[in-house]
């Protein structure tokens, strides 16, 4: 049964495994820190911990320390309100608190009665081996926030453990740690014997993205917005990237023929993942969309289909992750409804969009994604948003908000042109009736756009 403190065993003890602005962490640091604290992990030993912290490296220390060592480790993003956490306790059957102060494990056990605290130690210090559960939040962008379960094996189902090669990269992280994609970037970089570049999260975009060139970061994943906000700052020059990786969002050819060009001699690939179905498949071919083969011969194990609804299915090889509460992953034939709609087109199959973000037009769907793809193959704008805004005769209009590649264009013949190429690529319900120019777009922590 592998953990992450077994694997680091197998790593040379003096490589460098996590960078911050402050300090350099090496691999025989960590197995230390673990020894320093094995009382205390002895302590909660089988027990079912909820781990919330702001501080990013103590963050990683804490699921170092902690798996294999309990059954269920609650990961707790710091922005959660206090009703949403009692929720979580509740449903995942939380009874400890774990926390560092100064690189020392702490706890607190919880009162089920009332989710105070009480620190007498009335737990048997064991010291068995678990498969840890490793107990995630979805975002709830488009639905009620859930808790998926998932274990070490099934978040790192396509990770490649290759320490020979792995140890020659140095990953950025730019997603956010306490979420899915974020735990990607450190048990990669970690599994693999690699090192971990943490910046400041107080750090501008500008500021990171030198932060990374001065720490020789040469491995970087982001999403589609955030490549999109990297690719027009001047220091993305200076980047020197042997591995780029999407996800997140829909990777469009526009930003992945971006990619290739500002980073030639990487290794470009789109990933598509999410916290329910974990890492679905990955792209390599430089073109949006994925291979209708996927579809009929199925990818690294796992199957595909599109339902009744347009959206994609995903059928895992082993039902591993599973939602915590009253709340059903999977359909009776084993399949996953992710909830995104595709289309296939010749040989290929396209993301359009989420099924529940779609805007009524009329009595017509129109999703924004597959709008804002069309805008940014115009080759005339750099980023755009598009959303929906109420209309008393077709109840929404489609409208978007686009950065210009050309900031000093003439910004009345720029938008008939826009427009006039919409029109060309998409029905006319789904062409916008607004547009508006803007000098940036807002992204979320995790770095997709922020959809109202």
């Amino acid at each position: 049964m592998i953990n992450l403190s077994k694997i680091i065993e197998n790593i040379p003890i003096n490589k460098v495994a996590i960078i911050t602005p402050t300090r350099e962490i090496i691999y025989s640091d960590l197995l230390k820190l673990k020894k320093e604290n094995e009382k205390n992990i002895n302590a909660i030993n089988g027990m079912n911990v909820s781990i919330r912290t702001n501080n990013r490296l103590d963050f990683v220390m804490l699921l170092i320390l902690l798996d294999g060592s309990v059954k269920n480790m609650l990961i707790m993003p710091p922005e959660l309100d206090i009703e949403v956490c009692k929720r979580y306790f509740q449903e995942a059957n939380i009874n400890c608190k774990a926390f560092l102060e100064f690189e020392k494990l702490e706890y607190r056990y919880i009162n089920e009665n009332t989710y105070d605290t009480k620190t007498d130690n009335d737990f048997n210090i064991k010291n068995n081996i678990y498969e840890t559960s490793w107990i995630i939040p979805t975002s709830g962008t488009t639905n009620i926030p859930k808790l998926v379960s998932h274990t070490l094996m099934s978040l790192t189902r396509t990770t490649k453990i290759d320490i020979e090669s792995g140890s020659k990269f140095r990953w950025g992280l730019l997603y956010d740690i306490y979420r899915f994609a974020g735990l990607q970037v450190f048990l990669q970089s970690i599994m693999s014997g690699g090192t971990l570049i943490i910046p400041d999260q107080n750090f501008y975009l500008k500021d990171t993205i030198n932060f990374f060139i001065e720490k020789k970061c040469n491995a970087l994943s982001a999403t589609p917005s955030f490549w999109r906000k990297i690719l027009m700052l001047p220091e993305s020059d200076f980047l020197k990237l042997d591995i780029v990786t999407l996800g997140g969002e829909i990777a469009d050819d526009f930003i992945l023929q971006a990619l290739v060009k500002k980073f030639p001699n990487a290794k470009i690939t789109h990933i598509y993942a999410s916290t329910e179905a974990g890492v679905g498949f990955s792209v390599k071919d430089g073109r949006a969309g994925f291979p209708l083969t996927f579809l009929t011969d199925g990818v690294n194990g796992i199957k595909l289909k599109i339902s009744d609804k347009k959206t994609l299915m995903i059928k895992p090889e082993k039902r591993i992750q599973k939602y915590i509460g009253n709340y059903n992953l999977y359909e009776n034939d084993g399949y996953i409804d992710t909830g995104d709609i595709v289309e296939i087109k010749d040989d290929r199959v396209y993301f359009l969009g989420r099924d529940s973000g779609s805007i009524n037009v009329g009595g017509n769907k129109a999703h924004p994604e597959e709008v804002e793809q069309v805008l940014l193959s115009s080759n005339l704008i750099f980023a755009a948003y598009v959303y929906a805004k109420k209309n008393p005769i077709l109840g929404n209009i489609v409208c978007a908000d686009v950065v210009l590649k050309d900031k000093n264009a003439d910004k009345e013949k720029v938008k008939l042109e826009i427009l006039k190429f919409c029109r060309k690529k998409l029905e006319n319900f789904k062409v916008p009736a607004i547009l508006n120019f803007v000098e940036d777009l807002e992204i979320t922590q995790s770095g997709k756009l922020r959809r109202n």
